[in-house]
């Protein structure tokens, strides 16, 4: 998950679904018309959906995340709660308490347990808002809590507004990764200026953010494209200079730092605190500023990006904090611990973040360099520079290569991925000859300019994205190339020419592994059109799948049903409901950032020859957990299912970097994501557990449908 998506529910108001107007009886409702690209085709479509689909969308895909699941949070605003109420009580006052952002009502709930007067509650978002409604009824609350469904920058206070007096006592919770990306600054600010007591108590209390500067070569591949080169390191293609000194993108890379290999960054500065936040009102909130702040270097390096992650202190006094530190600057962790990184608290809606620096710098120990930290109201971005290195301005940094606009960190990091690429190239020298007319079939990778450069007659490459041909057209002025055309789509004339048809299997568009088939998809189109004899690069894939045990990724989608002594159950219901209507059952995750381990053996569910392709096709299946006796507690709370493609002699696999063994953890590729089914209820297996699979795929369509799940036995 990249962001927390309770929140998301406000963006219910943005959505743009048509809807019909025809209604047929009063008990048959309309249907909406969402439109939607299939990754396969590359066509626009239209879908016919459940007329509420927009808000059963927002609340399927936000309410499972793990936020409600994330026991030290909640515990934490409880514990503040009680403080903050027993405080203005031992005053003599009444304690009225303001909920900004209440979605399900949980921290409203804790504050009618606490002993509160008076609680006013708002939603935006109204389905959820009488979700709340109903949960409160059921805890038995309903008359403590006043919901108001409305934003807080909405809410009136007078006899006749939606609060008598203004509150002595705000909670809310309205950050993400960022800390202030949801519109912390100018809520908190609004609920001040006309919400609020001057002398209140707000939870939490304040908040600082820290930065560590980085080096790490690794993460580095999520933002700049290196030169490709081949086996003996031979430089096939280089990347053109623009792209090079780019300044990227400032839009964060959130990610799960606790994940990240300890060898694969050194650290160049201790942890810096950089934004102190005043939720209290006892100062000024500022919305824009940038401070530059002088530190000494730990380690001699070259510094590329920086590190961010933040606290909470939930009381004024700073005795309970909530911090979202990675392991080796939590302080909480137990360092002595054979792993550190699972001593701290887990959570998806609040990681940390990687901000690329506009310029690489070295930087030698001991020495003096100054950081820059920009913030405006709902972001971050970062500078470096020492005596030698100014910058002119710290402006916002903004792409003007392309490849920060046209392509996901995810697929830049795939490109770069030295590993895969070197088998790719191999088998495009073995098969590229001065005499081949090369067809690339995707125009987000670089196989077709690798082929021209090796020697091939003519390439054609298939691209109509105007960002992607950009960036091609960029690496054949800077490589020189002249025997490469970028075409929409080939015609009959240069189907009947080609010899040669490449496809790097990984397209930008694709998300889940299948999407990818999109090779598969135009191969079957042109069929009648290509010459017999045509070498194919790949020759066909595979998909597998395994029975895993997740250690925490299950928790953005299993039910809550009581969370801190609260009866969640209507939530689940609803979500449920609403999960059945708008989503599908597996999803897309880089899952060595969420570890899992093997709870069954890898299953081969079926394969696809390039060469041999049928327009449809379907198969089933039932396999075994294992093939032989297994001992102890086996829990599966999920599935994991990855393609593998055959190049030539080679295998290359976007799932398990390792054969996995069963019960221990599995090593994932770091560049794809896979895809995953997370089970709403764990199962405890044994080796007599089966597990069924469906697949039924049509080619001519580009459509593909997956369903996986236990053997029930009756």
């Amino acid at each position: 998950m990249r962001f927390d998506l309770i929140k998301g529910f406000r963006s219910y108001l943005l959505c743009k679904s048509f809807k019909s107007s025809r209604n047929y009886s009063s008990t048959i409702k309309m249907q909406v018309f969402t439109q939607k690209r299939n990754p396969i085709t590359g066509d626009t479509e239209w879908d016919v959906q459940h007329e509420d689909y927009d808000y059963h969308q927002e609340i399927a895909r936000s309410a499972f995340a793990d936020m409600l699941h994330d026991t030290e949070r909640n515990k934490k605003y409880y514990r503040a709660l009680q403080l903050a109420i027993q405080k203005v009580h031992n005053h003599g006052k009444k304690a009225n308490v303001l909920d900004i952002g209440t979605g399900t009502g949980l921290l409203s709930i804790m504050a009618a347990k606490c002993g509160a007067d008076t609680i006013t509650a708002c939603e935006a978002f109204k389905p959820m808002a009488e979700c709340c409604i109903k949960i409160l009824q059921m805890n038995g609350v309903a008359d403590k809590i006043t919901v108001i469904p409305k934003r807080s920058t909405e809410l009136t206070v007078g006899d006749d507004g939606d609060m008598k007096q203004k509150a002595n006592i705000l909670v809310t919770e309205v950050f993400d990764t960022e800390l202030i990306g949801e519109g912390a600054l100018s809520t908190f600010s609004h609920a001040h200026k006309y919400l609020l007591e001057e002398e209140c108590l707000v939870i939490p209390d304040s908040a600082v953010i820290y930065a560590q500067v980085i080096e790490s070569p690794l993460l580095q591949k999520w933002n700049k494209l290196n030169d490709l080169v081949d086996e003996d390191l031979q430089l096939i293609l280089r990347t053109p200079k623009k792209m090079k000194d780019c300044a990227g993108s400032a839009a964060v890379h959130d990610i799960q730092l606790s994940q990240v290999p300890r060898e694969a960054f050194k650290e160049l500065s201790d942890q810096i605190p950089i934004f102190y936040y005043d939720w209290s009102g006892h100062s000024s909130i500022d919305m824009k500023r940038t401070v530059q702040q002088l530190f000494t270097v730990t380690n001699t390096g070259k510094a590329q990006m920086i590190f961010m992650w933040w606290e909470l202190n939930m009381d004024p006094e700073g005795k309970i904090c909530l911090s979202c530190a990675p392991w080796w600057a939590h302080p909480d962790a137990n360092l002595s611990s054979e792993s550190p990184k699972d001593t701290i608290p887990w959570r998806d809606h609040w990681m940390q973040a990687v901000y690329y620096l506009p310029r690489e710098l070295i930087v030698e120990k001991h020495s003096e360099v100054s950081l820059i930290s920009c913030q405006d109201e709902y972001s971050l971005w970062f500078y470096l520079q020492d005596e030698k290195t100014k910058h002119k301005h710290y402006q916002r940094p903004v792409c003007e290569c392309g490849v920060h606009m046209a392509l996901s960190r995810t697929h830049v990091s795939y490109l770069n991925d030295g590993r895969r690429s070197k088998k790719l190239l191999q088998k495009v020298i073995e098969e590229v000859s001065k005499d081949s007319v090369v067809l690339d079939l995707n125009g987000s990778s670089f196989l077709g300019l690798a082929a021209a450069r090796v020697g091939a007659k003519s390439v054609y490459i298939i691209e109509n994205m105007s960002l992607n041909i950009g960036i091609l057209n960029d690496y054949i002025k800077e490589n020189g190339i002249e025997n490469v055309q970028i075409i929409s789509e080939p015609t009959d004339e240069i189907l009947e020419k080609v010899t040669n048809i490449v496809c790097d299997p990984n397209f930008s568009s694709a998300i889940l592994p299948w999407e990818n088939l999109k090779v598969a998809y135009l191969l079957y189109k042109y069929r009648n059109k290509l010459k017999d004899g045509i070498t194919v690069i790949p020759t066909s894939c595979e998909f597998w799948a395994m029975p895993v045990e997740f250690q925490d990724l299950h928790k953005i989608r299993i039910p809550l049903g009581i969370c801190e002594g609260i009866d969640m159950s209507i939530f689940d219901t609803l979500v449920e409901k609403s999960r059945m209507i708008s989503d599908s059952e597996i999803e897309a995750q880089p899952l060595w950032e969420y570890p899992c381990k093997c709870r069954g053996l890898p299953r081969k569910l079926f394969d696809i020859h390039l060469k041999d392709l049928k327009p449809t096709f379907a198969c089933d299946g039932k396999n075994p957990i294992v093939d032989s006796e297994i001992e102890g507690v086996n829990p599966v709370n999920g599935f994991a299912i990855w393609a593998v493609w055959v190049v030539g002699e080679n295998r290359i696999s976007s799932g398990p970097v390792d054969w996995p063994n069963f019960g221990d953890n599995v090593n994932w590729d770091l560049h794809t994501r896979q895809a995953v089914k997370i089970l709403k209820h764990s199962r405890t297996v044994t080796d007599s557990d089966v597990w069924y699979y469906q697949v039924a795929c049509d080619l001519e369509k580009g459509q593909f449908n997956l369903h996986i799940d236990w053997v029930n036995e009756e």
